[in-house]
């Protein structure tokens, strides 16, 4: 074989790979650019305000039952004070129902295979309590029939956007 021929076949090689290996760098980028939009979505339409109204509504439920909640022991469906009813009907319950319908509506943002149990504790709690809150005011109070998942839901929440939020800061490293 002559040196013409050898330097073009390696030079068509080197095309080649050259080409090949621009191919896979750029289908690694787009994938790295589809998943960064994801956890962007999922941070901005659905953690991010579960995490606002998860931390908001703490900090009342924290005050209230440093102030206005009568122990646990004593609680009861009758037992609750004007004051307690005030804060749960126009501060509380609005958030567990944004809370819950940005569950419904972001479903498809939900981290994981399958909606986690907080979530769906949360969703059957509000639910349950729109039941008693109708009951109530017929005058006839009740428990819900599900209780609020609690530190659970809150965990959950708080912790799946710290991961989301370290995701984001790797990919846009």
């Amino acid at each position: 074989m002559s040196a013409a021929v050898i330097t073009a076949s390696a030079s068509i090689v080197v095309a080649v790979l050259a080409f090949l290996l621009a191919q896979r760098a750029q289908v690694l980028q787009e994938r790295r650019q589809a998943h960064l939009a994801r956890v962007n979505a999922q941070l901005r339409e659905l953690y991010g305000p579960l995490l606002a109204l998860v931390d908001v509504n703490e900090k009342i439920w924290e005050s209230l039952r440093a102030t206005s909640l009568p122990p646990q022991t004593e609680r009861s469906p009758e037992a609750g004070t004007a004051e307690w009813v005030t804060w749960r009907n126009q501060v509380l319950m609005p958030a567990n129902r944004e809370m819950c319908e940005l569950i419904k509506r972001h479903a498809d943002l939900i981290e994981g295979p399958a909606i986690p149990e907080p979530l769906l504790v949360l969703c059957a709690h509000v639910l349950a309590l729109e039941i008693a809150m109708s009951s109530e005011a017929s005058g006839v109070p009740q428990r819900p029939l599900v209780r609020h998942p609690g530190a659970d839901y809150v965990d959950y929440v708080r912790t799946t956007f710290s991961l989301l939020k370290a995701e984001q800061q790797k990919l846009l490293s």
